[in-house]
């Protein structure tokens, strides 16, 4: 913890995964971690927890799954939850601290019995998942009600709650009744531990091709086949298009001589993660026709390295991009060749396209990144802090 911190307080890192793992939210965990160690204080690590109940939702799940064909969410579970809050609360017990920040951990912390200020984060609400993910489709009634008690008594219990888009912070008002006044929205940052500086990325060398990145673990979901239609008509209106693919990998049969696949890199891994800085580096245009999307890191990330953004006006992605300042926005009906147009102006624009790099790395070095979000965060620990003794609920 750095001693510059005037009056550090001392936060319970709240949650069920490990934040020391980079794979934990896709490394989120762990840099928010650093954030706060870094401007609010010392960080108390409460997870990882396992607890014995896992292994008897997946099998309620699993016959769920066989006898009525419909799936029990065992993430969003009150015999999970009930678990969960007795470990929380032992380990607190043992504890003296300020406050309670807890990223992503509805079920962690709906019925957990504390005085300690709770600060909850997420970046979606249950509301706006369902039928929107596909993965919270298709489940039992109960699971609905479970998952909704849950997110409401979790919302209801904090002292404050985060938000990185207004998308999120709107449904927890008027799904969940939330204060407004308790309610932040702000940003969240890169995941990359090692980044290039800004002159290193304005001077970039342009290739003799226009190179386009996709990052995502979701082929379709990430909206893969939009931008492969997008590589196709940008190759027949003439303009040396590449696109390269990293995180997943397409369906069988799906392929192009102008498309490469990186199926995985692991961010625990030093080389791996020198490998994607590297490819975020020698590209030109980040390209995701995400079809679903709650915070979009990756977008922080490809602003980072200077690369202007095409992606779905779809879930929290404005809280990230702005149209034609570090990205454009497609309808969801936006097609391969709507993506095409817009590269082929930048490409054709080359002035247009060096301007757009420059504001994209600077709406990240303002906003996009840990350090800014640990200041704002920083902010809403402290107010949550000074509140102690409020009546939360129990």
């Amino acid at each position: 913890m750095p001693n510059t911190i005037a009056n550090p307080l001392r936060i319970a890192f709240l949650t069920a995964a490990d934040p020391r793992d980079r794979r934990s939210w896709s490394g989120t965990l762990h840099f928010m971690a650093q954030a706060l160690a870094q401007h609010c204080g010392e960080v108390l690590f409460l997870g990882p927890i396992i607890t014995d109940r896992e292994k008897t939702l997946r099998n309620w799940n699993r016959r769920s799954m066989r006898y009525l064909n419909k799936r029990y969410d065992v993430s969003h579970s009150l015999y999970l939850s009930a678990a969960y809050a007795r470990a929380f609360a032992e380990k607190l017990a043992r504890m003296q601290v300020d406050v309670i920040y807890a990223p992503a951990s509805s079920t962690e912390v709906a019925l957990l019995r504390t005085k300690v200020p709770i600060v909850y984060m997420s970046d979606t609400t249950f509301a706006l998942m369902r039928n929107y993910y596909p993965g919270y489709r298709n489940l039992l009634p109960i699971s609905y009600w479970e998952a909704n008690f849950i997110e409401s008594r979790a919302i209801r219990k904090a002292s404050k709650v985060i938000y990185p888009s207004q998308w999120a912070g709107n449904s927890a008002i008027l799904d969940y009744g939330a204060d407004p006044s308790r309610i932040h929205i702000f940003p969240m940052g890169a995941n990359m531990q090692e980044l290039s500086d800004r002159k290193l990325v304005e001077s970039r060398t342009r290739s003799d091709h226009l190179r386009m990145l996709f990052v995502g673990v979701d082929w379709e979901r990430k909206g893969g086949s939009i931008a492969l239609d997008a590589l196709i008509a940008l190759r027949t209106m003439g303009i040396p298009a590449k696109l390269t693919v990293v995180g997943c990998t397409p369906p069988a049969g799906v392929s192009h001589p102008d498309m490469v696949v990186v199926p995985f890199l692991d961010k625990n891994k030093l080389e791996e993660r020198a490998k994607l800085a590297e490819l975020y580096f020698q590209s030109d245009l980040f390209i995701l026709p995400t079809r679903a999307e709650c915070g979009g890191i990756v977008f922080c990330e490809a602003n980072a390295y200077g690369l202007p953004v095409l992606a779905t006006d779809t879930g929290g992605v404005r809280g990230a991009l702005e149209h034609n300042v570090n990205g454009f926005l497609f309808p969801e009906s936006a097609g391969g060749d709507d993506y095409a147009l817009a590269a082929k102006d930048l490409w054709e624009n080359r002035e247009k396209l060096e301007s757009m790099a420059v504001s994209s790395r600077e709406a990240f070095e303002a906003r996009l990144n840990w350090d800014a979000w640990g200041i704002e965060a920083t902010k809403v620990l402290r107010a949550a802090a000074s509140s102690r003794g409020r009546n939360v609920p129990g």
